[in-house]
């Protein structure tokens, strides 16, 4: 079991990506002394959507991937949270319900959980650490309003060339296999589909399928001829971590 002092010490790693500097030190003693330490296994589940719970988490190490679920096995992944990101903090602002979503370990992951009422009394206490947590809310507002957009307007060829073309950029930060059937799930669209999609994109020398997945192998020509006007570099990060603006 990790000590106060274990927890502080993993807690204070972490300054260099969330806003610790906000907190005062006490208000950092209330979190860390009701702080646990979470340790998953490689696609386990942190939590399934609709059960109960509302405390916020903190990436360590790792990565962890949020999907959406139907009930019939369809799923929709809505974003990846790395280290130093949170997940959960959609539900720490209310009582009713469950898990809005289904949180799952893609690799090896260490998490640290908060308890909802230490958390909450914090940021009713700190004005900046609520600030930051408003700023991140607004940025989730602006992903899923993206994903919906994306869902709408563009077809599965487009959809699916944007999922490659940014799973490459989380690659380029750290190791990451993505299965067709996560692709399927971040483009909402079926196996099948991902399956004819991938086939016309390696005929043209765009992608390449093998053990570490689907890599993109020429990014300029995927996204001129797949993307057309639409600028990954420039367009919001969807699936990526959110990155919240310093005040």
């Amino acid at each position: 079991m990790a000590t106060f002092e274990d927890l502080w010490r993993l807690a204070d790693e972490l300054r260099d990506v969330i806003p610790i500097f906000t907190l005062t030190e006490s208000e950092r003693r209330e979190i860390v002394n009701n702080m646990r330490l979470r340790r998953f296994r490689a696609r386990e589940v942190v939590y399934h959507q609709d059960d109960a719970g509302h405390d916020l988490f903190v990436v360590h190490t790792g990565l962890v991937m949020s999907l959406r679920e139907d009930g019939e096995g369809r799923r929709l992944l809505l974003s990846f949270s790395g280290r130093g990101q949170f997940f959960g903090d959609l539900e720490l602002f209310t009582n009713a319900g469950g898990r809005i979503t289904t949180v799952s370990a893609v690799k090896e992951t260490t998490a640290l959980q908060i308890p909802q009422r230490h958390a909450a009394a914090v940021l009713e206490q700190n004005p900046k650490a609520m600030l930051y947590m408003g700023r991140r809310m607004y940025e989730l507002s602006r992903r899923y309003l993206d994903l919906a957009s994306d869902l709408a307007f563009n077809d599965a060829e487009r959809r699916i060339a944007f999922v490659l073309l940014e799973l490459e950029q989380l690659r380029d930060r750290g190791s990451l296999t993505m299965t067709q059937d996560d692709i399927g799930s971040a483009a909402g669209v079926t196996d099948r589909t991902v399956r004819r999609v991938v086939a016309g994109f390696a005929r043209r020398g765009l992608v390449r399928s093998g053990a570490e997945g689907v890599r993109v192998i020429d990014r300029a020509r995927l996204q001129a001829q797949s993307l057309r006007e639409v600028s990954v570099a420039a367009a919001p990060v969807r699936l990526g971590d959110i990155v919240v603006p310093e005040a």
